[in-house]
Order: structure tokens, then sequence, then C-alpha cells
């Protein structure tokens, strides 16, 4: 399936789609992870030194039960999860600091954080020597420093309103205040306790230390020109987070074979699932993302939804009247689909098909039909 290249403004604001952003250092291999991720083409000969360029690539989120309905429904339309990934660019300054494209940040679900994990001759590492814990602490303070910056412009804009005694702008500041003094403990805002309030004020910020985090250690192509990662790697284990270890070089060249090549390529390396599926798992459940089906001879069609969301909100998805006039929802989970000869007559025959209220907590790879009322 031929994926999609898209300019930055293009995907601003575009609903039903994960926005996944790939960052850290330069020479750390993110293009190269990006390519392998998109199959697109981007040069990764090197990365320019006065200019920052971001890019992006959409693909459709492969899902084996989607080609099994499609097998049984045989639709005139399919419609598959969407998932961007953009490749944001990052240069040093003058005074040492990262300089990442603040305008490629906009609206992303999660940072794919690429973590160099190999020796290079050839290429060099804009630190010295490759170390990933050193590495990933540089990045964490990077984020912080950015976050930073960001509150100090925030706050020096609304003095003025602030003197003016504008009751919003001064409780903004409040909240600033404390986000900044949790930042300079060197502590993501990812683990402030948010009221309501605070929730609400930070929405219109792009704060790097709010957002899910998937670290990639990006290994050499063999042992020997891979170097230590296991420090950076409990790191993460202690805090509960998640990661992905792989060669973003050898993942590139993969998915640019053809079908057969790229089967015998991934069973020689021992590599059970192609890069994209390992990293869409992992981000889903980071995520904490479900997915429901709709389905027909019109269109067999995915949905990506939160996990645990209600069946009126999951028909909120589909279209605003749906939920506007939800009565309520027929529910028939994919396993029990198949365990039925792919028959929804005989799954009703064993009491499989529920009907359900709009409170129900749609689960991964339920079948819905919404019925409704406007």
């Amino acid at each position: 399936m031929k994926n999609k290249f898209f300019k930055i403004k293009d995907i601003f604001g575009k609903e039903g789609i994960l926005k996944v952003g790939l960052i850290g250092l330069p020479q750390s291999g993110k293009t190269t992870l990006f390519n392998a991720l998109t199959n697109l083409k981007i040069d990764v000969s090197g990365y320019a030194i006065e200019k920052i360029e971001s890019h992006i690539g959409a693909v459709k989120v492969p899902d084996p039960r989607i080609d099994h309905l499609c097998s049984v429904y045989n639709p005139k339309k399919v419609s598959l999860v969407e998932m961007t990934f953009t490749d944001i660019g990052c240069k040093k300054r003058d005074d040492g600091r990262s300089e990442f494209d603040v305008q490629a940040l906009r609206g992303l679900d999660m940072l794919a954080v690429v973590i160099r994990a190999f020796e290079s001759d050839t290429v060099l590492h804009p630190l010295g020597e490759v170390n990933p814990m050193r590495d990933l602490r540089y990045l964490e303070s990077e984020f912080i420093l950015e976050d930073l910056d960001l509150i100090e412009k925030r706050l020096e804009r609304i003095k003025k309103d602030i003197k003016r005694n504008n009751k919003e702008a001064v409780k903004e500041q409040e909240y600033l205040i404390k986000f900044k003094a949790h930042l300079e403990q060197e502590k993501p805002l990812l683990t402030y306790e948010f009221d309501a309030q605070g929730e609400k004020l930070f929405r219109g910020f792009q704060f790097l230390t709010l957002k899910p985090v998937l670290l990639v250690f990006n290994t050499g192509e063999t042992e020997s020109n891979t170097v230590d990662y296991k420090q950076a790697q409990e790191k993460i284990n202690t805090a509960g987070g998640k990661f992905l270890c792989l060669c973003a070089k050898l993942e590139m060249e993969i998915v640019y074979l053809d079908d057969e090549d790229k089967e015998l390529f991934l069973e020689e390396l021992g590599i059970n699932e192609p890069v994209l599926n390992r990293f869409i798992i992992t981000s889903f459940e980071l995520l904490d993302r479900s997915v429901f089906f709709t389905v027909g001879p019109d269109e067999v069609k995915a949905w990506e939804i939160p996990s645990k969301i209600s069946a009126k909100e999951a028909a909120g998805k589909i279209h605003s009247d749906i939920a506007r006039g939800f009565i309520r929802a027929e529910v028939l989970a994919y396993n029990d689909f198949v365990k039925c000869d792919n028959s929804y007559t005989i799954a009703r025959s064993k009491g499989l098909v529920r009907l359900e209220g709009k409170e129900y907590n749609v689960k991964d790879g339920d079948i819905i039909e919404f019925r409704f009322n406007v």
C-alpha cells in the first residue's frame, strides 16, 4: 500500500489520525527510522547545519482483522486507521543547545525519542562519543528547557492583562508559575498532577514534557557496533515507560525490498514483525488506544478510539448526529464473529450479539452497528 507525504500545514487539525513525532539528536538515525516507517525516501546522507527541516508521512495502520472482514463482506470501500509520522527537524545552536522545529511539534499525540546506540566511523555523534544514557538525559533537559522558554514567553505576554487585573490572566499566571516550579525541579510536566482548570489551560500549549514518550534505541547492524544501552533501558523500565530496540538502517533496507525478499530477510534476521507493526502495537499500548469496526457491503472501516470510551462517545466519532440520537449499540466481538463461521445469524442464535446502552465501554475488536434517531 502506497504511503502519503504531507506538508506540515496539511495535517493540522485533522481528526481521526494518530500523530507521532520522531525526535532526537542529529545523526541519531531518526530520518532513517522515518523512512522505514513510511516507506518514503528522504535523504539520510547528512543533516543541514544551517537549516531545520521536518518531514511528514502518513501510513495506513495494517490490521489482519480488517483483511478478514473484507474477505467476508467484499466491500466497495475499505477504510483503515491512519497514523502520521513527523521527522522533527533539529540543529545545534551556537550556545550548544539543540533547536527543534517548534511548528512541527504542534498537535502531536506522542513523541518517539530516538536514542543512538550504534558506532560509526563515518557518522559522527554531535556530542562526541556515543553514550545512550547521556543522550537521554541531555534530551530530557532540552525538553524541560524548551517548556521553560515557552512559559517565560507566555508570562511576558500576559503581563499587561495581569496589570489590568484580568481574572483569566491572573489565574493563568498562577498555574504557569506552578508549572515552572515543577520543571525547575527537572521533572517533566507529565508527572504534574493537574486539576480540571490546569488541564484546560495547558491544552492550548505544546509542552514537550507533557507528551507521552516512546523511547527508540537505534542499534548497530551487529552486536560489535552496538554500544551498551542497558542503563538507559533500565531507567525507562523503572519509570514504567515504553521502548523499542531496532536497527533503523536494516529496517529501512527491508522496507524497500519486494514482498518475497522482505519475508526472507525478516526470517533470516529473526525479526517476527516489520518495524511499522511493532511501532504501532507499542504506540497503541502507550496511548491506551483501541479499534472498533463498522462493517457492510458498502464499507468496512476501522475506528481508532481511546480505550474504555463509551458507546455514545464512539458513535460520535462516526457522526455527531449518531451520538445525539443514540438509542443503542448492537455489538459483536470480532473473535466471536470468526468462531461463528463469520455469521451474524449463528452469533445471534448463541446470544453473542448484544444490545448495549450508551454507557457501554467499547472493547478493542468490537463490531458495532449503532441504532439512532434524529
